[in-house]
């Protein structure tokens, strides 16, 4: 069994500058990857059939099975490359929360290329790959190679920030069980108020090589000062709950709680100590939040397990 885990992701800093002919935003964000994770289990089927035999633990998901993106890198990856398709039996183990603005689905659909360019030894560059996720989705080309990264054009343009943390940064992440956002709708709140303002993400960029230069950073620093999120001004105000979030994270000890994406997710940097556990523990109860306690991640796909090594698994595919 071959399996991988992918990461999840948060947005540093999501400027939304203009809406594009094509119906799309034209954005500006600066991505991280963070140590939360799905999984893909792969094995060749046993019926050796030329196809994709899709699970997962969530049953709604399996159920919709030819909607889900890892389905459709499948596909796609042999319609592109022109490959005869090996038959493999995936099983997907989802951890990242849903709709949550952290980027699961499409982490998932990055393993997927990266995994099938492993096995059937194509040989594809991370720009090839990368070419190929855009065709799924906004975020997936991030994922290819994960780490920080720069995303321009509608997010699929990736340029890797090469920022080698001393130490990975320490965060926390809280999601709000009943309140799911759908991106679409996120960007018709932006469109209908129809005010886009450029920003430049050098800032930013600027206090994340400080930071990696610094192990030792306060919470309180030019990181945070810099963290920007579009959405918020449009979300806070439809969704009052995200508005409250943020309150009671500030409460905490959290300088600077921030929006993921477009949520419902919010983050915040800080240490992993009890007083700060405890504080937040009581502010989002366990029956209506969901709290992960992670760091930053300097990478993207890792895979964890090869039982079988892949040439192996190449022939019993064959």
């Amino acid at each position: 069994m071959l399996s991988v885990q992918t990461p999840a992701k948060i947005n540093l800093f999501l400027n939304i500058q203009s809406r594009r002919a094509d119906g799309f935003h034209e954005i500006c964000s600066v991505m991280q990857a963070i140590r939360l994770w799905d999984r893909l289990d792969v094995t060749p089927r046993e019926d050796e059939r030329p196809d994709i035999q899709f699970s997962c633990n969530i049953p709604a998901l399996e159920y919709r099975a030819k909607d889900n993106l890892v389905v459709k890198a499948y596909h796609l990856f042999w319609e592109k490359t022109g490959l005869p398709p090996l038959g493999l039996k995936v099983h997907l183990h989802k951890e990242i929360p849903m709709q949550a603005g952290l980027g699961g689905g499409s982490s998932n659909a990055a393993a997927m290329l990266v995994i099938l360019d492993h096995l059937s030894h194509a040989g594809l560059t991370a720009e090839q790959l990368r070419a190929l996720a855009g065709e799924l989705g906004s975020d997936v080309p991030f994922f290819i190679s994960g780490g920080t990264a720069l995303a321009t054009g509608r997010g699929e343009t990736i340029e890797p920030v090469p920022v080698p943390y001393a130490e990975d940064l320490s965060l926390v992440i809280i999601k709000p069980l009943k309140l799911s956002i759908e991106t679409p709708l996120a960007y018709q709140r932006i469109a209908a108020v129809g005010r886009y303002e450029p920003h430049s993400p050098a800032t930013v960029l600027r206090a994340l090589k400080k930071v990696a230069q610094e192990p030792a950073w306060q919470t309180d620093n030019e990181l945070e000062a810099s963290l920007l999120n579009d959405f918020e001004r449009v979300l806070f105000s439809e969704y009052p709950l995200l508005n409250q979030m943020a309150k009671r994270m500030q409460e905490a000890g959290i300088h600077r709680p921030m929006l993921s994406g477009s949520g419902s997710a919010m983050f915040g940097f800080t240490e992993s100590n009890p007083t700060i556990r405890k504080a937040l523990q009581d502010a989002f109860p366990d029956d209506q939040y969901a709290i992960f306690w992670t760091q930053t991640y300097p990478d993207g796909p890792m895979q964890i397990t090869n039982a079988i090594p892949p040439s192996e698994m190449l022939k019993a595919m064959i």
